[in-house]
């Protein structure tokens, strides 16, 4: 079976699942299709724009393999096919990735979603030194407060402000 067979099977089984969940989601009611239907519409756009990409040619352009997860050995072109072997995380790594998630989690549950969003990525972004402290600091309250107009305002859920909510209300 060729790359682009792959490919476009690939995207195809994604169209019909978003468009199955768009579907789905028309029965629920006016709030409760509020999330899904927008993120399988615009799934499905994604969905058609890579179905349409593939007979140009798109990923050969790339020079990624993202059905093949398989990485480059080191010291080798990144275009050379032949020179290829598999790595798989170590457990450290694996262990470090649930540790970041569980600790996003625990924030969310301890001090609510719009203080865990930025503390969680000011945090990452001053860890990873992906960009200057200002800069994240910047980053980090544009992205927060996106999440809250969008979720707080534009979807009117009502916010939720953690556990230990009730303890700060006690020490004003």
């Amino acid at each position: 079976m060729s790359r682009k067979t792959q490919e476009t099977i690939a995207a195809s089984a994604f169209l019909a699942l978003f468009i199955g969940a768009a579907v789905l989601s028309l029965g629920f009611g006016p709030r409760a299709r509020m999330i899904p239907l927008p993120l399988a519409i615009f799934g499905a756009l994604l969905a058609m724009i890579q179905l349409l990409l593939i007979p140009r040619g798109g990923g050969q352009r790339l020079k990624m393999d993202l059905i093949n997860l398989e990485r480059p050995a080191a010291g080798r072109e990144a275009g050379e096919d032949n020179a290829v072997r598999e790595r798989s995380p170590s457990k450290p790594r694996i262990a470090a990735a649930y540790a970041i998630v569980g600790g996003l989690l625990a924030l969310v549950l301890a001090i609510g979603p719009v203080a865990a969003v930025f503390l969680f990525t000011a945090g990452y972004f001053i860890k990873t030194r992906y960009c200057s402290v200002p800069l994240a600091v910047l980053y980090t309250a544009v992205f927060t407060a996106i999440v809250y107009l969008l979720f707080f305002v534009a979807l009117q859920i009502p916010p939720f402000h953690g556990m230990l909510a009730p303890l700060i209300v006690r020490l004003e």
